[in-house]
């Protein structure tokens, strides 16, 4: 992280590809989105926006509580990986887009379909016959994660 720091403040500004050429992102299936998550309102991020997006990881602590390092915080990062099209809703193809990558090819089309209809049908989506209006929202996204400990899985120590 020093390295990277060293660079953020010659170059003051970074673009998405500075960050896939980071090892511990790239290793990650959902690498892309994650870095989306921080070019959420522009095209490039300056060293503050990065480290504060990156503390939505650390582990909480009372002494540490801070707007993005709060289980809201974590739930609302976790909503934007989803969010493909940032629209501020999940449709099916924000959750198949998230899922391909996740899974890859080794899942069919219709056995992800199913996949997807059953985790917006759990977060109380009102499904309709027009497929354009399924979607979940941000809190039908956060009442399904009520039993999930998003504080310990969504932090690393560093």
């Amino acid at each position: 992280l020093n390295e990277e720091f060293k660079q953020w403040y010659q170059r003051r500004v970074r673009g998405r590809e500075d960050l896939q050429n980071i090892p511990e992102f790239s290793v990650n299936p959902l690498c892309n989105r994650v870095i989306e998550a921080f070019f959420w309102e522009s095209d490039e991020v300056n060293f503050t926006q990065f480290a504060t997006l990156l503390s939505t990881f650390r582990p909480i602590r009372s002494r540490t509580v801070t707007e993005f390092n709060n289980r809201e915080g974590k739930i609302k990062f976790l909503f934007r990986l989803y969010d493909v099209d940032k629209d501020g809703k999940l449709s099916k193809e924000d959750f198949h887009e998230v899922l391909a990558g996740l899974v890859g090819a080794t899942v069919q089309d219709k056995e992800m379909e199913k996949v997807i209809m059953r985790a917006i049908c759990e977060a109380g989506a009102d499904i309709k016959d027009d497929d354009d209006e399924i979607f979940v929202t941000f809190e039908q996204f956060k009442k399904t994660l009520n039993h999930v400990d998003v504080e310990t899985r969504l932090s690393m120590p560093f």
